[in-house]
């Protein structure tokens, strides 16, 4: 008997049935896979918050400043899991809020909302002015004869002031980062561990008490007859990042068979750059001596007290005593700029960097020096003197070789960082009432003036007249940590 096969009518109705069920049936799995992924996101969103808090919880985040986290980096783990980008947002009432992306969409959410809200965008992208981005500036015009500074964007309206004695003074730059974040704190040589100095255990006379500067982001370029400092901690087009570092809270102390940066200390004098560059090196890889990190004080302090006049807004330091002094001057004051005697022969301090200027000479390695040509090296490892080529890159201008007092500085688009100083004059016409020494030939760097050279010192003393080989009495150095 012949077995009969399915028709051809048969076949297409079974096709027709087939595509009627995956027609009604595919939008409800859609649906479900659809209702899956938005919970992922929304789960994903809540985690992220949940983070945030305890993240700002821990004081990680204080203070009343803007705080963006970009979580395409790795600058804040989820728990393992994030969206593909998004950005956590603390305003400057310390709430939070979230910006993210997940997949195809676009999910915000404040902390208090019990849902977030979801906004379906193909591509997803985050808009600039949805973050509070926050930019603290200042400007000047470049001929300009004085030494102040105008306060642009978010810096508008603030005021820096410096403890002068025993007075307290409120500072707005306190609660805003990255000024907020500076601190000082102890590091534990055999342990690796740190203690802030507000923690227990802390103490000014360890062996290597530092300060940190954290991560941000700057920008200074010449534009239109006016020069510009920006700095900000989000990262924005056209910005440079400043790694976090540590510097020494005081000069270096010891002897060559040890270094430290210690309270009630002498500085460790009578030896070359070279000498102190070894000295560091046996600390550890991540350690070196004052170095192109000088620049970002430079800055920091620019924007802060936007002044080129450091001993009028910091306090004058020892600059009118022929005696170097032991460290620890100003640590009664804690993580506070300032000094506790402005009559010239007491020690001054910036956010937890005591002497920075006055007292002694220090030295500033990765800097050579070829007949007032400046060449910079970024790379500790590679630091060596009398080198010019190689890791040391020549900067776009050229030093003056006048000798006095500062009128104008160098600007170089590739090394925006670097200012030497390209005019001088004397005091009554000039913007900057710090020196600058120098001399033809091969020569090192060194900054802050010392002991008996009154106004002539200051954040933007630069001495340049020596060879690698100068020692002395009123020459030491500074720790640097790179992580």
């Amino acid at each position: 008997m012949k077995k009969k096969g399915f028709t051809l009518i048969e076949l297409l109705a079974v096709i027709v049935i087939l595509a009627i069920i995956a027609l009604i049936a595919t939008p409800m799995i859609m649906g479900v896979i659809e209702d899956a992924r938005k919970g992922a996101a929304i789960q994903s969103v809540n985690g992220l918050l949940e983070a945030g808090e305890q993240y700002q919880i821990e004081g990680m985040l204080e203070g009343n400043s803007s705080n963006v986290i970009d979580l395409t980096s790795d600058t804040l783990s989820i728990k393992g899991s994030k969206p593909e980008s998004g950005l956590l947002v603390i305003d400057n009432s310390g709430d939070m809020s979230i910006i993210a992306k997940y997949g195809k969409y676009c999910i915000e959410k404040k902390y208090e909302d019990e849902e977030p809200t979801i906004v379906e965008k193909n591509p997803c992208v985050i808009e600039e002015d949805e973050v509070d981005v926050k930019i603290y500036g200042v400007k000047r015009k470049i001929n300009s004869s004085s030494t102040e500074w105008e306060r642009i964007d978010n810096s508008v309206g603030l005021e820096a002031k410096a403890q002068i004695g025993t007075q307290e003074v409120t500072n707005d730059f306190d609660n805003i980062y990255p000024w907020s974040e500076i601190y000082t704190y102890s590091w534990n040589k055999a342990t690796g561990k740190e203690t802030r100095w507000n923690e227990e255990g802390f103490s000014y006379t360890d062996d290597y008490v530092f300060t940190k500067i954290p991560e941000f982001y700057y920008r200074r370029y010449q534009e239109n007859g006016y020069e510009y400092v920006l700095i900000s901690k989000n990262k924005i087009e056209g910005y440079t990042k400043s790694n976090e570092f540590s510097i020494g809270r005081y000069t270096m102390s010891g002897t060559e068979t040890g270094v430290y940066s210690k309270s009630g200390a002498q500085p460790l004098r009578n030896k070359t750059i070279g000498e102190f560059r070894d000295y560091a090196r046996a600390l550890g890889n991540e350690f070196s001596q004052l170095d192109y990190h000088y620049f970002i004080i430079q800055l920091l302090y620019l924007v802060e007290y936007a002044n080129y006049d450091s001993q009028e807004k910091l306090g004058r330091g020892n600059v009118a005593n022929s005696i170097v002094i032991s460290s620890g001057g100003c640590d009664t004051l804690g993580m506070k700029s300032g000094t506790l005697n402005n009559d010239g022969q007491h020690s001054m301090i910036y956010r937890g960097m005591e002497d920075i200027y006055g007292n002694i000479f220090q030295f500033v390695d990765g800097i050579n020096i070829k007949d007032y040509q400046a060449y910079v090296c970024y790379n500790p490892n590679q630091y060596e003197s009398d080198t010019f080529e190689g890791y040391y890159q020549q900067l776009g201008y050229v030093n003056t070789i006048a000798g006095g007092y500062i009128k104008k500085l160098g600007y170089d688009v590739n090394h925006s960082l670097i200012s030497f100083p390209l005019e001088v004059g004397g005091k009554e016409n000039t913007y900057i009432p710090d020196s600058y020494y120098r001399s033809s030939g091969n020569r090192i760097v060194m900054v802050g003036g010392l002991g008996n050279r009154d106004s002539q010192a200051g954040l933007w003393c630069w001495d340049c007249n020596n060879p690698s080989s100068i020692v002395g009495d009123y020459i030491s150095a500074r720790l640097i940590k790179t992580s």
